[in-house]
């Protein structure tokens, strides 16, 4: 029996760091292997953690539990046979329900065995993405067994409050409101289920064929389809650094609709950059990953003009 972890978070929380942190020090001299879907087609973060040296599989096509889930069902069994891991890390779109993501994972309960449900909160923005995505924000709070606390910086004045609302959508998970290397291995490897999650595996028990579950698990995520979309946008131009970043700045600042994530591995003439977004906060930093792609998600963005505003003249 495979041990498996889910990480989930929405958009932007900081579940692929989480990863990172977790192969370096919870599950270190383990064999690893990622489950990696991103929300569109860019493989972003499955490339930065194939640089990390983490065995990774990406499912780009869509969410595991929509069109993907019968891939995803599939994928498990593979793996298992194939690698032998130790432990298999899930890491789901931001924009989908843990519920779901769940109730994949326990159509190969014969292989695999879900030891914790992470949920990734990032502090800044709890009230902004309660109140506009609640139905998926919520669901992965849930869900969550044990819930991390994001970008603690500068918001320490925020956590009490933080952790009250956190409460009040599950009052059963262990919350931790620290510096992810600072929490013992033990809590992430280890801990109680919430009922919400123990109610899943019993459903699982009742509904054994697999036609079912693709069924009730597929529905939820045409939704989330209808409410999120992404643009994927190839650089093959030889940019500098500051040419990329305010052509960046320009799609950001100018897009229909709202971006609520932004990401990219990117190479310039002065070499390769790893792009972060997220509303108040931009990053471009150098890297070592390979990848020469950017992804936009979010809602009411249009490709072609997002496409017209990046490769346009400034």
């Amino acid at each position: 029996m495979t041990d498996l972890y889910i990480i989930s978070g929405f958009l932007g929380a900081g579940k692929t760091t989480l990863i990172q942190t977790m192969a370096s020090s919870v599950f270190q001299g383990q064999k690893i292997v990622v489950i990696e879907n991103d929300f569109g087609e860019a493989g972003i973060d499955a490339s930065f953690l194939t640089s990390c040296e983490i065995t990774v599989t990406s499912m780009n096509s869509g969410c595991i539990c929509c069109s993907m889930s019968g891939d995803f069902y599939k994928a498990i069994g593979q793996i298992v046979k194939e690698y032998q891991p130790d432990v298999i890390l899930v890491e789901p779109s931001g924009v989908g329900k843990l519920s779901d993501i769940v109730k994949a994972c326990l159509k190969q309960k014969e292989l695999v065995e879900i030891k914790r449900c992470i949920t990734v909160v990032d502090i800044r923005r709890f009230d902004k993405y309660k109140e506009n995505y609640g139905e998926f924000f919520v669901d992965q709070i849930r869900y969550g067994d044990l819930i991390l606390i994001s970008h603690l910086e500068g918001n320490s004045g925020e956590i009490e409050e933080t952790l009250d609302k956190i409460r009040e959508c599950n009052q059963e998970a262990r919350i931790e409101a620290d510096f992810w290397d600072s929490i013992p291995a033990e809590v992430f490897r280890t801990g109680e289920r919430v009922e919400a999650v123990k109610e899943l595996y019993e459903e699982s028990l009742k509904t054994p064929k697999i036609s079912h579950l693709l069924s009730a698990v597929s529905s939820p995520f045409r939704f989330a389809r209808e409410v999120f979309s992404s643009v994927t946008l190839e650089c093959n131009d030889s940019l500098t650094k500051e040419e990329l970043k305010l052509k960046l700045e320009h799609v950001i600042q100018y897009a229909d609709g709202m971006i609520l994530r932004g990401k990219g591995i990117v190479s310039c003439n002065e070499g390769k950059f790893l792009f972060h977004y997220i509303p108040g906060k931009f990053q471009l930093e150098s890297s070592q990953a390979e990848g020469n792609k950017i992804c936009f998600i979010g809602t009411g963005i249009k490709k072609e003009q997002i496409k017209s505003l990046f490769e346009g003249k400034l």
